[in-house]
């Protein structure tokens, strides 16, 4: 390459030159009028950026910038502002809404427990006067619900008045309010009759519509069996026998079957519309409810044969609940005598893990007697009743209603421990076309699955089989139909007891000798009386063992004691020669004893043991 003229005149200065003008070459830079790539706009450049776990960009900072720091506090302020708009926007009315502010701020006052009587008072009106025509508004909501409930419990009378007058177009709708339904209960709880009367004539049309509602259903059941007169009953029930009833309230009709009795052209109608309102409650489980109860009762006893049967199926899985009320225990009843074999075992299953439970209900244990006397499978019934009822067989026996299921399962419809009302009712199931076995053979497969199990549980907790009267006469029962070994071990341990020098019995804070006491005096002359039937059997008998426990101690102690004289007397009456003569060569030393004693037991015994002498 040629260098040009002007560069070779001087040669360190030229040089010195080209250095020069190359770096400025390199620092002037190009400008374009329009961008070389037209797709520039089109496609903006990729931003790098990260994304945070709910998938929002976050800008990456670079490390020269400074981050703003954010004001939290004024942030909060702004969210609160914000969510009280939001909620003066719910109430549609903004006083109304400072009104609830306010009234929010005063119940705290009331509801401490340190308030006065008098300051009660005061505030009560002060927060009725504020929300005075604005209850419908405030009511369904969860913190203004409790205020008011505040206010009724805590108010006067007339004040509690002026509420409920206010309440009243808008019960039923409160009654399916989740919140709204606790201020209706509050009225009810604290409000006089008058008040009580409103709310319940509130529910009239819409009783059925409540029923099946889940919200509405139990508040309406609590009102009809706490709060409900006879006649609230009945025009409740008429609800279910058809629209008519909704608007027109008739006395003269107080069950399903007073509606066609002299009409009998509306029975089919009327019991399609009991049936649907019924199936529409029953969908949606709504069964506990004494009310809807008492109404399946009354078409189950009027309806035909398919009716029945279609209800069965839908009501098999709720025998505990239909258990729990008188009504209740009577359609389970139906379902038991009428069910067939695929619904019993529905019903048996039902029971599982509640067995003690409906045994010891006032009017579940007849529930388990109609299962006792109906079901055919007698090994589903020892598997699930009775296995379940010897894990507890003391706690059974000892409560008011269990001790009738121990008693049925020993001495089946015995009048000597069930009243006649409940052997007739029992014997409506006698004739149902399900059960197949005869009578003696499932009774006699149930006292052999029983028989031992319950001799075990007397001779391993004598005392407390023996500690009441009423457990005395199931304890009484089971020794009747025992035999063999474990019915003498059981005569041992209750002769053993009833021997005891010491052996005192309490009940309802009176303390006696066990032999004095009433109950258990019937229980052992019974016992006594029914060796008579042992020896016919050969077997070993109780007057034997309790003589044998009888020294001169326990004798000179009994001679005392009016009954325990007649429980000797009995012994002399019953008892084989052997036992008699052992007996009174034991009160012999006693003659002058008994001839002190001026009880009317003394007396004979001394005359019977005279008398023995002479012969």
């Amino acid at each position: 390459m040629k260098r040009k003229a002007k560069n070779l005149d001087t040669g360190s200065t030229g040089a010195e030159d080209d250095v020069e003008e190359t770096a400025n070459n390199q620092k002037k830079k190009v400008k374009f009028e329009k961008p070389l790539n037209n797709n520039a706009a089109k496609y903006p450049k990729a931003s790098f950026a990260k994304k945070n776990s709910k998938g929002k960009d976050c800008k990456v900072a670079k490390h020269n910038e400074t981050k703003e720091k954010k004001d939290w506090l004024k942030l909060k302020k702004e969210k609160k502002e914000l969510r009280e708009k939001r909620k003066a926007k719910k109430v549609n009315d903004e006083t109304v809404y400072d009104k609830i502010v306010q009234a929010k701020q005063i119940s705290e006052k009331l509801r401490r427990s340190d308030c006065k009587l008098q300051d009660r008072l005061t505030l009560t009106r002060t927060l009725h006067e504020m929300l005075e025509t604005h209850y419908s508004k405030v009511m369904f909501s969860h913190d203004m619900s409790r205020v008011v409930q505040c206010i009724v419990k805590h108010c006067e009378m007339d004040t509690r008045q002026a509420i409920c007058h206010e309440m009243k177009p808008h019960i039923v709708q409160m009654l399916g309010s989740k919140y709204a339904k606790n201020c209706v209960r509050a009225v009810l709880k604290y409000g006089s009759r008058e008040i009580k009367n409103i709310v319940i004539s509130a529910c009239y049309g819409n009783v059925v519509k409540l029923m099946s509602h889940a919200v509405s259903a139990p508040l309406v059941e609590f009102t009809y069996s706490t709060w409900c007169t006879d006649r609230d009953k009945m025009y409740f029930k008429q609800e279910f026998y058809g629209n008519l009833y909704k608007h027109v309230k008739v006395e003269s009709v107080k069950s399903l079957s007073d509606v066609f009795n002299n009409a009998e052209y509306l029975r089919s109608a009327t019991l399609s519309l009991v049936k649907a309102n019924l199936v529409r409650i029953l969908n949606k489980s709504l069964v506990n409810s004494s009310l809807v109860h008492a109404v399946t009762w009354e078409f189950l006893d009027a309806c035909s044969v398919e009716d029945r049967s279609e209800l069965i199926v839908m009501l098999q899985d709720f025998i505990v609940t239909l258990s729990e009320t008188k009504f209740g225990a009577r359609v389970a009843a139906q379902c038991i005598w009428h069910g067939n074999s695929k619904s019993r075992k529905s019903i048996l299953k039902a029971l599982k893990e509640n067995v003690k439970t409906v045994s010891t209900s006032e009017y579940g244990y007849v529930t388990v007697l109609a299962l006792l006397d109906s079901v055919d499978d007698t090994v589903l019934v020892k598997k699930i009743i009775l296995s379940e009822l010897q894990q507890d067989l003391v706690d059974i026996a000892l409560n008011e209603y269990g001790k009738h299921v121990i008693l049925y399962l020993v001495a089946r419809r015995d009048s000597h421990y069930f009243s006649p009302s409940i052997v007739d009712y029992l014997r409506q199931g006698d004739n149902n076309v399900i059960s197949k076995k005869p009578v003696d053979i499932r009774e006699k497969e149930l006292l052999e699955a029983v028989r031992e199990p319950l001799l075990d549980a007397v001779i391993a907790d004598t005392a407390t089989w023996l500690s009441t009267g009423a457990i005395a006469m199931v304890t009484l029962a089971i020794l009747k139909v025992g035999s063999g070994e474990k019915l003498k071990s059981a005569f041992e341990s209750v002769a053993r007891i009833v021997s005891g020098v010491d052996s005192k019995i309490k009940e309802n804070e009176n303390e006696c000798n066990l032999v004095e006491h009433p109950g258990l005096h019937i229980m052992l002359k019974k016992l006594i009386q029914n060796d008579k039937e042992l020896l016919k059997r050969q077997e070993s008998t109780f007057g034997e063992i309790l003589v044998s426990h009888l020294t001169a101690e326990v004798l000179q102690k009994w001679i005392g004691f009016n009954r325990a004289c007649f429980l000797l007397i009995f012994l002399v009456e019953n008892e084989s020669e052997n036992i008699v003569h052992t007996l009174l060569s034991k009160l012999k030393p006693f003659e002058e004893n008994l001839k002190s004693e001026t009880s009317s037991g003394a007396s004979i015994l001394l005359k019977k043991l005279k008398a023995n002498e002479n012969a």
